[in-house]
């Protein structure tokens, strides 16, 4: 099919926010290669927030709550249209389901190698094998059917202004991940935040509004002057504004990692559950303090070279292991 017959493009990406942030670079790429393309994002409610801040694209909320109900009114909504290609960006079987709601001729799907929960029974082309290891390369290998060769960041995003008029540098602070096995310690955190304030910077504690992160935050902060706590008080577009304008992100495997990468700010990246050369913030994995490989090898007894793509750890105190002084060495570095 040559570039000019492809007028509408449909992307399939409900979540979560980090493997979205990863998708937002990719389809910004797609972009450039088919300005004159229409393209259809179908996304969670939450994400469809990030999702927006990319001019140009249409954007369709599917709430994996309304079920099969959910998909029948989307295939209502949508019926008008026979979209020329699709991008089917995500493993679960609830998505490839909510796919074939949608006409479509070219329905484009992850390599074999990539592949989980039979994606490939509901696309008809598969992509080449990815370039590399990371999730972001293997939503270009997708992509890369329609030509496109690589992604570009920062991201051309449409920001909001930044929330927090500060007239002092600043780094933000995400101490916890989407489950509580992603967090590290308070001492950690606590250190972190008291190696801010001594090199004259203020350090900003940001984070959704679970019990869990608004309870931690405050103990985090606890007797520390000098903190701003904006936990459970930003949305998703101005997280992005105010993870733009910070110095850096010190942070585990979780979204606001990934929004960092987006508009351009460093990350400082915590990992122990799953492998950052998958999963870790794309452009600054030699920042990543990670004691993955350690932990995996002992639980797996093989070399992580050995295991499976998407091999994670379990140990529910894995991320305990991350010492203080190793975090502290790398922030030393990037600030």
């Amino acid at each position: 099919m040559q570039q000019e017959n492809i007028q509408q493009i449909a992307v399939v990406r409900l979540s979560a926010l980090g493997d979205v942030c990863h998708a937002v670079a990719v389809v910004q790429a797609l972009m450039k290669v088919y300005p004159a393309a229409k393209i259809t994002w179908i996304t969670s409610p939450l994400e469809a927030n990030l999702v927006r801040l990319l001019k140009g694209v249409e954007v369709i909320e599917y709430d994996k709550k309304t079920g099969f109900s959910g998909m029948f009114e989307l295939r209502k909504q949508l019926k008008h249209i026979r979209f020329d290609a699709l991008l089917h960006l995500q493993w679960s079987s609830r998505s490839s389901v909510l796919t074939r709601m949608l006409k479509v001729k070219r329905r484009i799907g992850f390599s074999l190698s990539r592949s989980r929960e039979k994606q490939n029974w509901f696309v008809n082309e598969l992509a080449p094998e990815p370039r590399g290891y990371h999730v972001l390369d293997s939503f270009l290998s997708i992509a890369s059917v329609l030509g496109v060769k690589d992604v570009s960041f920062p991201c051309e995003l449409d920001l909001p202004d930044n929330p927090l008029k500060l007239s002092s540098p600043y780094v933000v602070v995400n101490p916890c991940g989407s489950k509580i096995e992603k967090n590290w310690t308070l001492e950690g955190n606590r250190a972190v935040i008291n190696r801010i304030l001594e090199k004259g910077f203020t350090p900003i504690l940001t984070g959704g509004p679970s019990a869990l992160e608004v309870n931690f935050a405050q103990e985090i902060e606890s007797g520390i002057k000098g903190v701003v706590n904006l936990v459970g008080k930003t949305s998703v577009e101005s997280m992005c504004a105010l993870i733009k304008d910070a110095l850096l992100v010190v942070s585990p495997d979780t979204g606001p990692a990934h929004i960092a990468t987006l508009v351009g700010t460093p990350v400082l990246g915590l990992y122990a559950l799953s492998n950052p050369k998958r999963t870790g913030p794309y452009q600054d994995l030699d920042n990543v303090v990670s004691v993955y490989e350690e932990l995996a090898e002992k639980e797996y007894n093989k070399p992580v070279a050995d295991l499976p793509w998407a091999t994670t750890v379990h140990d529910p105190k894995a991320m305990q292991h991350i010492r203080i002084d190793q975090v502290l060495a790398v922030l030393d570095t990037l600030v």
